[in-house]
């Protein structure tokens, strides 16, 4: 018969069951042993809990007996003597100390005490008390006598030696602990307990009125804490304990033998199973060993198997296949051939995707710079057709809005006088907001860009520490952009431009919006040169008033529309006598002053209406309609 290592298939089938069925073993042992382990514990909580009712029914029946036989033996005080009462106490109850003392003359000051308000409120009183001298605890029982300022005391010692009756009685170790959770007495030497019950225990105690422990020292006992309500000045803890050794010695005693059966039972399937499976493999041999021909490169190697064989069917087509691997391997040349001469033809087209790709990017690149250029060409010539400056801020917001798709607009020209911002237009925003707003050089995100002359690009204004809000007129959100308008090193003013978005601006949106502010700035000075070049061509330097040329200008219209409508229309010439003696007498400055002065009054007394212009040296002109009720001599 084969050996072991010949299949190696078997081996492959057996050691995965064998772990598979170990594991299983450990399982179950484990399982059973925690099941086990779990019932056991639930028997020693309950001898426990039964031992602990019947010591708390104990010690309440010892102190009912002691109550009732106190009160009897106290109406019989006067007619027995104390040696004879306390004999028959102590023949009866040897654990108890019974004596007859005066209120006065009891041996310890707790005593006297109790005495003392027993006797006063002529009532029996029950207490647990501390002998200090013979230092053991014990239930004290205090009755009035018949006899004034006598009292019967009974005091049942709680020590080593009433613990350990009961412990023997109910087979467990008994510890008693006082109100505070200190020990006050155990049963037995060999089981020390805690001598203080921790705080948390003492919750969980007084919660759910019992509770279970388990403690390890050398050896592991199972302990269950209760409340002992014993005497009337308070509750004890009493602790019942057993030791677990017996139990874990009878739980690794049946782990073990379970376990052992177990190796047993699959030692003896192991066995069955592997010479089911080493009958079953054996035609696989001959499969095998063809098999290792086929890998050693001999493809015409064939298996033979005996028909009716539950293989046949495999190996025939196990042969099969063979012949068509036999002319595969014929076809491999010509086929790794056709292969590198594809690879290379790939490589070629991977080739030529990439440069067309770049080619692709390139051509994209181009077609945004040429729209780019294209929409500033269309800025350039839009904004240098208007000279008029609310049409060319109207044109700008146009531009912004549609290049830039933004939300809300604010323009702020710089006034060199007082070296401030202030806002002039706005769009998206409510006039009433803005009017009369105005920021210094540095304040705020507008007042930094116009210091620094420097862009600012503030992705989320809500975190932005430099947003004052407009001065709390208005609380902007989302992103800002805010560009300086700079002309030849000079501050022209600030255009803010805000999104709802947060990080609306990229950096093709940031160029784009620089261009379109420079050429703004460069439009914003031709548009003040025009008018400043308009208001000096049509008005006098030195009176304000207007020239000769406006007033020329002024007469012809007027006078056409005077003959159109049939209108009244009035012409006066006004001469300053004597102005060529009072110049040459003070001199130029004095006569330029007094010019400023008449122009000054003919100003306040005319209409808005009506024009006063300088016609040459001290000669003036006011032209208009209807006089009649527009001009006054004063």
């Amino acid at each position: 018969m084969p050996k072991f290592t010949t299949f190696p298939l078997l081996r492959h089938l057996l050691r995965p069951l064998i772990v598979l069925l170990l594991g299983l073993a450990v399982i179950s042992v484990v399982g059973s042993s925690l099941l086990l382990y779990n019932s056991l514990v639930d028997s020693v909580d309950l001898k426990l809990d039964h031992a602990q009712k019947m010591v708390y029914r104990d010690l309440k029946q010892t102190e009912l007996h002691l109550s009732e036989s106190l009160i009897l033996l106290a109406k019989t005080t006067e007619t027995t003597p104390t040696a004879t009462l306390e004999k028959e106490i102590q023949a009866n109850h040897p654990l108890l100390d019974a004596s007859l003392y005066d209120t006065q003359s009891l041996p310890s000051d707790s005593l006297r005490k109790l005495a003392e308000a027993a006797a006063l409120s002529n009532r029996f009183i029950n207490y647990i008390t501390y002998d200090s001298q013979q230092e053991f605890f014990a239930l004290t029982l205090i009755q009035p006598t018949t006899a004034p300022g006598k009292v019967l005391l009974l005091q049942l010692p709680i020590h080593q030696k009433l613990l350990r009756r009961l412990a023997d009685r109910y087979n467990c170790e008994l510890s008693l602990y006082s109100e505070e959770g200190q020990l006050m007495v155990s049963s037995s030497d060999r089981h020390k307990p805690d001598p203080r019950i921790s705080d948390n225990l003492l919750l969980r105690i007084e919660k759910s009125e019992k509770h279970y422990v388990t403690k390890t020292d050398h050896i592991e006992f199972r302990s269950l804490y209760t409340p002992l309500p014993l005497g009337s000045n308070g509750t004890l803890y009493l602790s019942a304990s057993r030791s677990l050794d017996d139990l874990n010695s009878l739980l690794l005693t049946h782990s073990w033998r379970l376990l052992l059966t177990f190796i047993i039972t699959l030692a003896i399937g192991a066995a069955i199973y592997y010479r089911l499976l080493l009958r079953t493999l054996t035609p696989l041999k001959s499969l095998l060993e063809t098999i290792h021909q086929v890998a050693r490169g001999n493809l015409s190697s064939r298996t033979e198997i005996a028909k009716d064989s539950y293989l046949e069917e495999l190996s025939s087509s196990f042969n099969q296949m063979l012949g068509q691997l036999e002319s595969l391997y014929e076809n491999r040349l010509e086929s790794e051939k056709a292969s590198v001469l594809n690879q290379e033809t790939l490589k070629y087209n991977t080739h030529l995707k990439k440069k067309n790709l770049e080619i692709e990017t390139v051509n994209i690149q181009l077609k945004e710079q040429y729209e780019e250029l294209t929409a500033l060409f269309q800025v350039s010539r839009s904004l240098t057709a208007s000279l008029d400056q609310n049409l060319l801020f109207e044109k700008v917001f146009t531009i912004l809005k549609d290049t830039l798709h933004c939300d809300r607009i604010v323009l702020l020209l710089y006034r060199p006088g007082s070296e401030s911002l202030e806002v002039t237009k706005t769009t998206g925003l409510d006039a009433g907001t803005s009017k009369g707003l105005s920021f210094n050089l540095g304040e705020g995100i507008s007042g930094t860009a116009a210091a620094t002359m420097k862009p600012i690009y503030s992705p989320d204004l809500s975190i932005d520490g430099r947003n004052l809000n407009y001065k709390g007129r208005w609380v902007s959100s989302g992103s800002l952009l805010s560009m300086p308008m700079v002309l030849q090193n000079r501050l022209i003013g600030v255009l803010n431009i805000h999104h709802q978005q947060k990080d609306a601006f990229d950096s093709v949106a940031q160029q784009m919006a620089q261009a379109i502010v420079d050429q703004t700035a460069i439009s914003i000075e031709n548009s003040r040169l025009y008018e400043k070049t308009r208001t000096l061509s049509a008005t006098d330097d030195l009176t304000g008033l207007a020239n000769r040329r406006q007033f020329q200008d002024y007469l012809q219209r007027e006078w056409a529309q005077s003959r159109r409508y049939h209108s009244n229309f009035s012409l006066l010439m006004i001469d300053i006598d004597f102005f060529k003696a009072y110049n040459d007498t003070h001199g130029h400055l004095k006569g330029d002053i007094a010019l400023k002065k008449v122009a000054a009054l003919l100003l306040q007394n005319t209409r808005g209406i009506d024009l006063v212009a300088r016609f040459g040296g001290e000669e003036f002109v006011r032209a208009g309609t209807d006089v009649r009720t527009g001009w006054r001599r004063k």
